[in-house]
């Protein structure tokens, strides 16, 4: 007799407090909109990247309209409970969410597990969200930094990587969606094997593991057996040996967002941690490098900023500047110098220390209140790193050594590689730009704001 195999056991990450009458509960979904990279011929999708999008609409398409209930049915249910639920997307998970009073998490959870499990996929709401995605994109293109942030990802990863792609789709793509689609999608990738719980609040261990077995993991309310679906991000394209400035031409703007990137190491890499601290001392602080020099010393930009990127796979280092279009050019010459000394020379005398204690002070608020911690740990488990890290981590810093960042940086930074977008009026900056002597052998393209 053929034995059948033991169901998928999810993962279940608990943080109690028990100040407040008040739970959280989450159901991460360990594949988010890095499935629009890929070929999925089950679901029509013939060519890998060709549907970006399809994430986002399969999955907000699941909250408006379960188990029978409309949109605003399940809305006015969820309202009548002081609670919410929500459904979020990115290209590393979607998170299915409510967060309710202790005594209607239960009904909370309900609601929660329709909208898992039970999606009518109406062709009204599809017709609705297909109108939204779009009016959202228009939108876009009026937040300048956004929308660098979108052609920029691009540059770094390409069109076809999972950080490249859009995870709200283009014009094209979303008015190609179709309902069989976003039903697949949710039958390929929500199984019992693919998610993780997390609750935080008032509820201990039993209490939570009953709450999730009512709802998500016994028969009638279990999630389709199935394992993970484990995806495979591809390193980021290597860079040229030469700068490239992409100038998203957008009329009459008096203000310039430039953003600086290029690919760093993962996470988990032992490399990450030294430039952790390094770039925090370039840019990661209100005292730090560029903005002292952007700011306080020049007035050029109200910020300056230099952040490591953290996911599932390689992200990037970005330094992000928002100046006058009269003081673009300076600004733009003045951060590729700056790059370069800091390249070149390393933190100078104090910056190690600073940072590190920065970063350790710093620390604790990340991980002060139940939430914070769900969110932090449920991160860690599906970037791949070790549970231990949190606790760890200012132990970790105060080892990181000049020799480690010195390293770190030899090794990874290259000031003549990085991508340049910045989102301004072509025929106020251009000419200027085209001066600069660092750019005089870059590549520079001009695009227009609304091509993609």
């Amino acid at each position: 007799m053929h034995k059948p195999s033991a169901r998928s056991t999810p993962s279940l990450i608990l943080e109690e407090n028990h100040a407040l009458p008040l739970v959280r509960v989450q159901v991460t979904l360990q594949t988010g909109a890095a499935t629009d990279a890929l070929a999925l011929p089950a679901l029509g999708v013939k060519k890998a990247g060709s549907l970006p999008g399809l994430c986002n609409f399969a999955t907000e398409l699941q909250r408006r309209g379960a188990a029978g209930r409309s949109r605003a049915q399940l809305e006015e249910a969820v309202d009548n409970l002081g609670a919410s639920v929500h459904v979020l997307c990115w290209p590393d998970q979607v998170l299915y969410e409510a967060v309710a009073l202790r005594e209607h998490i239960d009904k909370a959870c309900a609601i929660l597990a329709d909208v898992l499990l039970r999606p009518d996929f109406p062709a009204d709401e599809a017709e609705r969200l297909r109108r939204e995605l779009e009016a959202n994109l228009d939108e876009l293109r009026e937040d300048e930094a956004s929308l660098a942030q979108r052609f920029l990802a691009r540059e770094l990863y390409g069109a076809t990587h999972p950080y490249g792609l859009p995870v709200g789709g283009t014009e094209k793509t979303v008015a190609d969606l179709t309902l069989d689609q976003a039903s697949g999608w949710v039958r390929e990738f929500v199984r019992l094997g693919n998610v993780t719980f997390g609750i935080a609040g008032d509820l201990n261990r039993k209490e939570s593991e009953a709450l999730l077995a009512r709802h998500f993991t016994t028969a009638p309310n279990a999630l389709p057996d199935g394992p993970a679906h484990v995806l495979a991000f591809p390193d980021p394209p290597p860079r040229p040996r030469k700068l490239h400035v992409q100038l998203v031409d957008k009329p009459h703007r008096t203000q310039s967002q430039i953003y600086f990137s290029q690919p760093v190491p993962h996470w988990s890499d032992p490399d990450f941690l030294p430039l952790h601290v390094a770039t925090n001392a370039l840019g990661g602080t209100f005292t730090a490098r560029l903005m002292d020099e952007v700011r306080t010393k020049r007035g050029l930009s109200y910020g300056a900023s230099a952040r490591l990127g953290t996911g599932r796979g390689k992200k990037s280092l970005t330094m992000h500047v928002f100046p006058s279009s009269a003081q673009t050019a300076e600004t733009v010459e003045l951060i590729l110098r700056l790059y370069t000394e800091w390249a070149d020379a390393g933190l100078r005398k104090g910056e190690l220390e600073f940072s590190k204690s920065y970063l350790q002070n710093s620390h604790a608020f990340s991980v002060q209140t139940a939430d914070d911690r769900l969110a932090l740990r449920s991160r860690l488990l599906l970037c791949g790193l070790p549970e231990d890290y949190a606790h760890t981590f200012p132990a970790r810093i105060e080892a990181v050594s000049a020799a480690d960042v010195k390293r770190a940086m030899q090794r990874h930074i290259r000031p003549d590689s990085l991508a340049i977008t910045l989102v301004a009026t072509a025929k106020s900056v251009l000419s200027s730009l085209e001066k600069i002597p660092a750019l005089k052998s870059a590549n520079l393209d001009v695009v227009p704001f609304d091509s993609f």
